[in-house]
């Protein structure tokens, strides 16, 4: 399998900062949006925490044979104990979460598997059609999920922002895993809803029929919620898959597996943590391509080269950016600094 990824994060229009993080590691195969919570800048922690916490334990344990479900569930567990953890240990921390979706890619399986907790969203479009992956854990969610006769003024009275579920609240999280397999072409966004919210389903799928740079198209998202307002951080990330490996380059028929949850942990599978030693912080500037191979990255150095935008962009090295990155440390007593800009790289 090949695919390639972009991403980009904004602080929109009203915000004072971005507490939006997002990850892209694709050596490990593993792509995170983190859309954290909290006063005083501590959603930007729980994020970073968030993000950090599942590229290391995908790094460490990604060979190691596990299930890819299974090891995704196991990182996003991981990375919610970090968070409650500082949250009940640090008066300053206290109160912060995040939400999360995460996707991870199986080659040898052609399949995706995507968990989330919170109202951060994965779509997939295939075939010019949209289809949103994840569902909201969210009190409207809930409330049309156990009332399907509510009525449009009753929901009116529910606040709309406000999550039943996220990282870092309670000591377990109750993720939601959803696997499927992948074709050729497959396009997968996983967005904060910052975007979401100001940009609608039927406009995404307009800007992504339209997507040929991925890179654009993700700045193309952001903008579409900059000008709807912008009321919120904005985030997007694009995932396209490219080849498939055999036999799964001649499937036709996909059909996406069962969503289930649960509550188990690293301990669970055996699977080492990855609290030993600091973790990488992979997010990067605001916004970045990601190759999957040297020679993708060559050809999309000149691409971006020769893009009047090229100077918002980064193609980045997997390798380069995880030892870089290894002095970010979510168990730190301050808040981590923010990730150095890769744009020299271009």
């Amino acid at each position: 399998m090949r695919a390639i990824a972009a991403g980009v994060t904004d602080v929109g229009r009203e915000r004072d900062h971005n507490e939006d993080r997002f990850v892209l590691v694709p050596e490990f195969e593993v792509f995170v949006v983190a859309d954290g919570m909290g006063g005083h800048q501590c959603g930007e922690v729980a994020s970073r925490m968030a993000t950090a916490t599942i590229a290391a334990f995908f790094r460490e344990n990604r060979h190691n044979g596990v299930d890819v479900g299974e090891l995704l569930s196991a990182s996003v567990r991981e990375a919610n104990a970090r968070i409650h953890g500082r949250a009940i240990s640090s008066t300053m921390h206290r109160g912060m979460g995040t939400t999360v979706v995460a996707a991870a890619l199986s080659r040898h399986e052609g399949k995706i598997c995507v968990a989330h907790a919170g109202d951060s969203r994965c779509y997939r479009l295939r075939d010019d059609k949209l289809v949103q992956l994840t569902r909201d854990h969210s009190l409207v969610e809930e409330a049309l999920r156990t009332r399907p006769d509510i009525t449009k003024s009753e929901l009116a009275y529910l606040p709309g922002n406000v999550i039943t579920r996220a990282l870092g609240v309670e000591p377990h999280v109750d993720l939601e895993l959803t696997e499927e397999l992948v074709e050729v072409g497959d396009l997968y966004l996983l967005c904060s809803d910052g975007l979401h919210g100001f940009v609608s389903d039927e406009r995404i799928e307009e800007i992504l029929q339209a997507a040929t740079i991925i890179t654009s198209a993700c700045a193309d998202l952001v903008g579409e919620a900059n000008e709807n307002g912008g009321g919120d951080n904005i985030t997007a990330v694009l995932i396209r898959i490219e080849e498939l490996d055999e036999p799964w380059a001649t499937s036709t028929s996909v059909p996406p597996a069962p969503s289930r949850s649960g509550r188990g942990g690293p301990d669970s599978l055996g699977l080492a943590s990855a609290g030993s030693g600091r973790l990488p912080d992979v997010t990067t500037s605001d916004s970045a391509e990601v190759i999957s191979t040297s020679t993708d990255a060559d050809a999309a150095k000149a691409q971006l080269e020769a893009d009047d935008t090229a100077q918002h962009f980064a193609v980045l090295d997997p390798d380069a950016v995880l030892e870089a990155a290894g002095d970010a440390d979510p168990e730190a007593d301050t808040p981590l600094p923010e990730a150095a800009e890769e744009d020299d790289d271009v």
